[in-house]
């Protein structure tokens, strides 16, 4: 024990000098390191290293399917339907998604075609508003932004029956309790579908990297969901 608590204190004396001798020898080029690390991109290095890290364990690139939705798919539904937004009531309120537990956080953005998700989330315009009395949904890209990016539904797989949604606006919050999780084909319409009750739907691409299927997430509105 003597002999361990000998070499930590050896290395800590050792650092307790080269420390500030360290320091004193690079003050001169401090500016240039500064400008130097300044250049650095830390959200592309570690972006790089998470999709190096992921493709390791994931379908080779060339059984990659891009992101191009079919006629009949969930987020094409829309294309022969006259919509017209008279305002963008969600955008005005500054309204952002939150998942905690999947670290997923975003904004919410309303718009009459799927290039909508581009931006982030996307109020499917053709459902309720998140709070009012039937099925409200939000469709989400899985991996055209990555982690660190938080504004993706790439982890939305982890999200697990009992946790907490967070839609968060200007005058309050809308918190939904996840009660199911589902995986369906890319033309199943019966996710859009009204409801009775207070719904959200979350819905993105799965498996990963690929647009074959959706999963999707079913919550409550709180409040209701306690009472049940």
């Amino acid at each position: 024990m003597s002999k361990l608590f000998k070499i930590l204190l050896t290395l800590f004396l050792i650092l307790l000098v080269l420390t500030p001798i360290s320091y004193f020898i690079a003050y001169p080029y401090i500016n240039e390191i500064e400008i130097q690390f300044g250049k650095l991109n830390l959200y592309e290095i570690s972006k790089k290293t998470y999709i190096s890290l992921l493709t390791s364990v994931s379908p080779s690139p060339e059984k990659y399917k891009t992101v191009e939705f079919e006629s009949d798919s969930i987020e094409e539904s829309i294309q022969s339907k006259n919509i017209v937004l008279d305002s963008k009531l969600l955008e005005e309120l500054n309204t952002t998604l939150t998942i905690d537990s999947a670290l997923i956080h975003g904004r919410v953005f309303q718009g009459i075609t799927s290039k909508t998700m581009d931006l982030g989330f996307w109020h499917f315009p053709l459902s309720k508003y998140p709070g009012q009395k039937g099925n409200s949904v939000i469709i989400g890209h899985r991996f055209f932004y990555l982690p660190p990016a938080k504004n993706t539904f790439f982890n939305l797989d982890r999200v697990q029956i009992g946790d907490t949604i967070i839609l968060n606006h200007n005058e309050g919050e809308w918190k939904y309790i996840v009660t199911e999780t589902r995986i369906v084909n890319d033309n199943d319409l019966s996710v859009l579908q009204n409801t009775e009750d207070y719904r959200l739907t979350l819905i993105t691409c799965t498996p990963l990297w690929t647009s074959e299927k959706r999963l999707v997430v079913i919550s409550k509105l709180d409040k209701l969901y306690q009472k049940v």
